[in-house]
């Protein structure tokens, strides 16, 4: 009786070092896999990033049509995986998983991912598919990383799950680099009384423009959250709000007569109507802005109880600047 033929799938994420000779570079990650070792199949994720050349899509055709001219495959399939961020590995995860139990699994088939393609969310996303153990059970997700040839001899190395903790721990710090590099910078101008956030204008009322700066000029002198709550807000705040309006809005004196009156008898501004502005700010921005980690680092952000709420901008201080 012959032994039953088991079919053998290559997944991997195409990443920027799979461009080989269209960016002039030895073959990627993936092709070095193929060559290291027999698949029947091979299944390709992309994203759609705009302004990249060479593109993912056409990334993933390079490597799709140097596999079937070599003959390292009989089938490819490239699939695209609608990523709004690619650092976020809960959106990645949901994705990657979805697509993943709509594939055939049974006794003859083995699915081996590749995580050397792609960012390091991706490469954790793969690990904690393969430890959630939903494949077949005799077959479970194999992963593997490719040996770069330029360290000697190239080969596909198996990634055990017993020692895939440190490298998960150690990928977290590279997602959250990753993540800070990736962020666009925030722009505040005060002479033009506009805010930017990469090239997406955020339509700030003059109000509303001076709470950012406020929390903008905070974060760059190290402060990385304030607490603002009781009835009204500390009389500095509100003291420095009524001084950037004043810079910027010169005109509008009407709008300020309120504020002047209450610093005039020391108070600051009513927590009803910091609160209430923060909000309106706040849905601009996510309003203008895609990405849930973007959006995340440059809304004013409250942390903690009720009546003890700490506010601040998460964004890095070197990805806010302030424009005279």
């Amino acid at each position: 009786m012959s032994a039953k033929k088991i079919k053998k799938i290559l997944l991997s994420f195409v990443g920027t070092n799979d461009s080989g000779r269209l960016s002039g570079k030895p073959d990627g990650a993936v092709l070095t896999a193929l060559a290291n070792e027999k698949f029947d199949e091979a299944i390709l994720l992309y994203n759609v990033q705009t302004g990249r050349a060479p593109d993912f899509p056409e990334i993933a055709f390079h490597i799709s049509e140097t596999a079937r001219k070599r003959k390292l495959l009989r089938k490819t399939e490239l699939v695209e995986l609608p990523l709004k961020d690619i650092t976020d590995h809960n959106e990645i995860y949901n994705l990657l998983s979805g697509l993943t139990s709509l594939l055939p699994r049974n006794e003859k088939i083995q699915y081996t991912a590749a995580i050397s393609s792609g960012t390091p969310a991706m490469q954790v996303c793969w690990i904690l598919l393969a430890e959630s153990g939903d494949f077949s059970k005799e077959f479970p997700l194999r992963l593997i990383k490719v040996k770069d040839p330029k360290f000697g001899k190239s080969a596909n190395v198996e990634v055990k799950l017993d020692s895939a903790l440190p490298q998960i721990i150690r990928m977290e710090q590279e997602i959250k680099e990753l993540k800070d590099e990736f962020l666009p910078p925030a722009v505040l101008n005060v002479k033009k009384g506009t805010l930017h956030i990469g090239k997406t204008p955020i339509g700030v009322t003059p109000v509303e423009f001076c709470y950012y700066r406020y929390f903008m000029q905070m974060k760059k002198e190290g402060i990385l959250s304030e607490h603002i709550g009781g009835q009204e807000t500390p009389i500095d705040f509100a003291a420095k709000i009524y001084e950037y309006h004043e810079e910027t809005f010169p005109d509008l004196d009407l709008l300020r007569e309120d504020l002047r009156k209450a610093l005039k008898n020391g108070f600051g501004i009513g927590i009803t109507t910091f609160r209430g502005n923060v909000t309106k700010l706040n849905n601009k921005i996510k309003s203008a802005l895609t990405g849930d980690t973007v959006i995340k680092h440059f809304i004013i952000e409250a942390e903690g109880k009720r009546g003890v709420k700490f506010y601040g901008i998460k964004a890095p201080a070197e990805k806010l600047r302030v424009e005279r």
